[in-house]
Formats: C-alpha cells, structure tokens, sequence
C-alpha cells in the first residue's frame, strides 16, 4: 500500500464522491483550491483505492494539519473487493496504519483531523500516541413520513413552531441571493464566539452553492428577512452548516421553524439521512436534541509536539 500526493481533484472524486458525497465532490473541494492536500492510497503505484485530504499551513517554523473550514472531516474513504469479515478487518487495520505513519511522517506540530462517522479502528492512532477523542453530530432518519419525524420533538419544540407560524413567519426556499447569504451569515457569526473563515465563506457561496448541492431556508415577516439556514446535499444525506436568526424581532421558534422545513425539504428531495453536522457545543446540542434525532459518534485524532501539547493542556485540556 502506498499513500502520495494527488494534483488531480478529479482523479480523487471520481472515486470518493459515490461513497462520501457532497463534502468529496469537486466543487465542494474547489472552495479550497490549491491549498487543499490531498492524498491517494494506492493499492500499488497505480491503482488508487482510497484517499483523504487535509489543510498544511505553516506559521513561522511550524507545520499545522487540520481539516478546511466549514468540512467536516478529512474524506478518508477506501475500496475493497474483500468478502471475508475477516480479511475486510485487516483490510481496515492496514489503512488505518498506514493513514497513521503518513500523518506522523509529516512531523506538524500540530495535527488535529475527523474522520468520517463509519469509521471506528483509530486503534493505530492510539497506539502511536494520537489522542483520539469522540465527538457528536445528531442525525434524523428521512425514512418515514414527516408525520412521524415531527411526532418525535420534543413538545416544546413543536410549541414554538406552531407560536412562530401564528405570528405570521413565512419560510420560503432559496430566497435570498448567496452574495446576500454570505453577508448575511457574516455578520451572524460576528455575534458569537465562533471563528469566521471569509476567504472560505466567501467561496462556499460563490464557488459552490447552486441548486444541484445546496439549499437555503429563508424566513419573513412581510418582506422582512428575519432568519437564514444554508444546508449542502447529495444523493443520501442533508447537512446543516449555518444558521443565523435576526434576535431583534422578539419572535420565539424562529430557527426552530426554518430547521423544520430544512428537513421536509431535504426529504422531498429524496435524502435518506438529515444531519445536523456536529452538535458538541452544550447550547446548540440541547436544541438539536429537540427535533428527536439519534446521537451518532465520530472521532477526532490530535497530536501536538512535546512543548505545544503542554501549553495546549491548559487551554484544551478536553482534548490534549
């Protein structure tokens, strides 16, 4: 088995987007340009049977690997022809290890990535001193009638949506330009703790969203925009990324209305899965726990040079 350097997007997500879909798709990687890394594994020199891919910044004289903002994991994704459980277990053990010694060979000082949620051996990882940490997204399976998914929020929920529609929030589909959404959710982030990527924000908008990946909820009073939520999509699963409501209306279920109609959208559309996209912050966990969906575990490795890791300790000590 052999891991090296892909140039060609295409060449990865010929093969990566029929098992990963939207987030190993060219466009979705596009957003990142040549600042993304991205590695075959070849079975031999070359037949490529897998690959993954990361973000490699430098500051001053060290090397950092993470994910790309606003994805989710590093699409490490392979194909087996084997049939025995077995010999798909070693298949595993083997990739994993060598996807270990490729990440260790690159001596960052700090190496933070997710990997998708079907994959469970980080066992190489441990052994070779990564801190491997689990981390949470919440998914609703699309499977059943819409019935059926609304009867499993939580009643308070269902009660501030019903407030919401009587104060007369309308929520229409795509009704806001991207160049507005972009605008719209930068200066929602403002607001929050969270880190705003522009240069990647900008390009999600601009280099990806169109009505064959993406969708937005948009909600009004009259003609007034009051709340926005961007979801990504492919053939089996609807993703959350970003929301935003305007907290000045002093109107309760606002974003609790738009998430509604972002998961009977996403069914009419066909999807099987919608899926919240990570829920580890307590506030927002607690809301998206309200719509009944099933707790689903993903896993992060992290590893930091000696002295990083100790100053990192008292900063993350959740994770180092």
């Amino acid at each position: 088995m052999i891991l090296k350097p892909i140039h060609n997007f295409n060449q990865f997500c010929e093969k990566a987007e029929p098992v990963l879909g939207v987030f190993a798709s060219q466009k979705w990687m596009s957003i990142y340009g040549e600042s993304l890394s991205v590695i075959g594994i070849y079975k031999d020199e070359q037949q490529l049977i897998g690959g993954f891919y990361y973000l490699k910044t430098k500051k001053k004289a060290f090397t950092f690997i993470k994910l790309p903002p606003y994805t989710p994991h590093c699409c490490l994704f392979w194909l087996s022809d084997s049939k025995n459980k077995a010999s798909q277990n070693n298949v595993t053990k083997e990739v994993m290890t060598e996807v270990c010694k490729f990440l260790s060979n690159q001596h960052a000082a700090l190496t933070i990535l997710a990997f998708p949620w079907k994959i469970k051996d980080l066992q190489p990882f441990i052994w070779n001193n990564f801190k491997v940490i689990p981390h949470y997204t919440y998914q609703i399976s699309l499977n059943q009638s819409i019935e059926e998914i609304r009867a499993n929020y939580d009643s308070k929920n269902r009660n501030v949506i019903n407030k919401s529609i009587k104060e007369g929030v309308e929520v229409r589909v795509n009704n806001v330009s991207n160049h507005t959404l972009y605008d719209y959710f930068v200066n929602s982030l403002q607001t929050t703790d969270a880190n705003i990527y522009h240069h990647e924000l900008r390009q999600l908008f601009t280099v990806f969203a169109d009505n064959t990946n993406s969708f937005s909820m948009n909600a009004y009073i009259g003609d007034k925009n009051i709340g926005n939520v961007f979801c990504a999509y492919d053939a089996k699963t609807c993703y959350y990324l970003l929301g935003g409501v305007d907290k000045n209306v002093g109107i309760q279920g606002i974003n609790n209305l738009l998430i509604d109609k972002c998961i009977e959208n996403a069914q009419l559309m066909g999807c099987q899965t919608f899926d919240f996209e990570g829920s580890m912050l307590k506030g927002v966990e607690k809301f998206f726990r309200s719509f009944g969906p099933e707790l689903v575990p993903y896993y992060t490795v992290n590893k930091a040079s000696l002295p990083l890791e100790l100053l990192l300790k008292f900063k993350k000590r959740a994770l180092f």
